[in-house]
């Protein structure tokens, strides 16, 4: 824990007379509701928030946090691993693996955990209450909360592509296009998705799950364009990166691509036995039985 960094905060701004607001500036560092919170002893900010705060300030990191940073214990490092990087599928027995990971995180770690942090957990829980209850409330609050410091950036990092996950999973579920759920901020979000270079592995990682999580929504609105880019993207990532376990999911677009747009079934065929032939090689069985009952579907 940070000892009284919120005070030694407060106070050094004050001193020089600083406002919080301009403090902040455009807010994509940092926003002045965190801030806020920071100072008051609420919310215990990570190590970038700690950097941009001591430059802002004009002061080293010692001077405000006493060189005593905030670890995040091992297992619960582990656990958000696994709930960012296993699929479930709709297999129940992952989807009960998946929750008794948030479990155990709200029950050992949440309470202690920097904002960032529970703001990550927050987005995962969320975004499953939305997508098995079609029920946009359970994550209207988060976004009402920091989507429009999401919205200002250009670059993202984790907790960004979270929050932008989780925008899209409640976009799905919406019953129109209004509000904050319009076609042109839709696009607006995508394109910049797509946009995003040299980032690190666990960000790539997170952004192809994304793209690829959601296509259907880019399916539905006929979005052939952004459709033909996620898949030039997800190729891209996956070999920068070398890892290929969204590799099945990523030929499954392109059959639905090439049935959809194209009409062409030999290459949606052929694209179907390569998503079989990879879900084979990275050992999911129960993956491959879903491709095989996706293609049947199509094909008649």
């Amino acid at each position: 824990m940070l000892s009284d960094f919120g005070v030694k905060v407060r106070q050094l701004r004050e001193s020089k007379g600083i406002a919080r607001e301009e403090f902040c500036g455009d807010e994509t560092e940092l926003s002045v509701r965190q801030l806020a919170r920071i100072e008051a002893g609420k919310s215990v900010p990570t190590l970038n928030k700690v950097l941009y705060i001591s430059q802002t300030l004009g002061v080293s990191v010692g001077e405000l946090a006493d060189n005593n940073f905030y670890d995040l214990p091992s297992r619960y490092k582990e656990l958000k691993n696994m709930l960012l990087r296993i699929p479930t599928y709709g297999d129940n027995e992952r989807i009960k693996k998946r929750e008794s990971y948030i479990d155990e995180i709200l029950l050992k770690f949440y309470d202690s955990l920097p904002e960032e942090e529970k703001l990550i957990v927050d987005c995962l829980q969320s975004k499953f209450d939305v997508h098995f209850s079609a029920n946009v409330n359970f994550g209207e609050e988060i976004l009402n909360d920091y989507f429009d410091q999401v919205q200002r950036k250009k670059v993202y990092q984790i907790n960004d592509l979270l929050l932008i996950e989780l925008y899209l999973t409640c976009f799905a579920s919406s019953e129109s296009y209004e509000g904050i759920y319009t076609i042109e901020r839709y696009d607006s979000l995508l394109s910049c998705l797509l946009s995003q270079k040299k980032l690190s592995t666990e960000v790539y990682f997170t952004l192809n799950n994304i793209l690829l999580s959601h296509v259907d929504v880019a399916f539905k609105l006929e979005k052939k364009n952004f459709i033909e880019r996620i898949i030039t993207k997800s190729n891209e990532i996956m070999t920068d990166i070398h890892d290929f376990q969204k590799r099945p999911i990523l030929s499954l677009v392109e059959w639905k691509y090439f049935i959809y747009f194209e009409k062409n079934w030999s290459k949606a065929e052929a694209a179907c036995q390569q998503a079989i032939l990879f879900a084979d090689l990275i050992g999911d069985s129960y993956l491959q039985e879903k491709l095989k009952e996706e293609w049947k579907n199509d094909s008649t």
